[in-house]
């Protein structure tokens, strides 16, 4: 009878220690997916918070791209008032409101493109034509349209003539 009682404890014992074993092995698993989880919550958080940033940083791209022509007109306004000898207050007036506009734009993270002198570059220049030039080959000879970014992204690029080398 005793041996029957030792055999009972036996294998009672070998279950327990079996279930326990077991035991751990779900709560270690169920830790690391828990840490994962944690750590995949964490990243989500950090990317959300990224996405938000350059949303409200590029949300006034349309509106400034739409805006861009007009500030364009004042330029044009303002060559044509000095080559045709307007009043020196409609000039200043003109050149105010400009540079105005321009201000306003800088302070909402609006660069225009440095384009004359500079070598052509596909991502922020868009070549209209090629003319010969005596200079290198490949550097921006004229500017028909000025180019801007907005916190350096292109919102329109440069229109520009860019040299090539004489034919002889």
């Amino acid at each position: 009878m005793t041996e029957n009682n030792e055999q009972l404890t036996t294998d009672n014992k070998q279950p327990d220690e079996n279930n326990i074993e077991l035991l751990t092995l779900s709560i270690e698993d169920y830790k690391n997916k828990y840490l994962r989880a944690l750590a995949d919550f964490d990243n989500y958080k950090k990317r959300m918070t990224i996405e938000r940033e350059q949303f409200v940083q590029y949300a006034n791209e349309a509106i400034i791209a739409d805006f861009l022509p007009a500030l364009d007109g004042f330029s044009r306004a303002l060559e044509a008032a000095e080559k045709s000898k307007a009043g020196e207050e409609i000039v200043k007036g003109i050149a105010l409101i400009k540079r105005q506009c321009e201000d306003v734009l800088k302070k909402h993270g609006v660069l225009e493109i440095e384009a004359l002198g500079k070598p052509y570059d596909p991502n922020v220049h868009e070549a209209i034509l090629q003319k010969e030039h005596g200079g290198p080959e490949g550097v921006v000879i004229e500017e028909m349209q000025k180019g801007y970014t907005l916190h350096g992204r292109v919102i329109r690029p440069s229109m520009v003539i860019v040299s090539k080398k004489g034919g002889k």
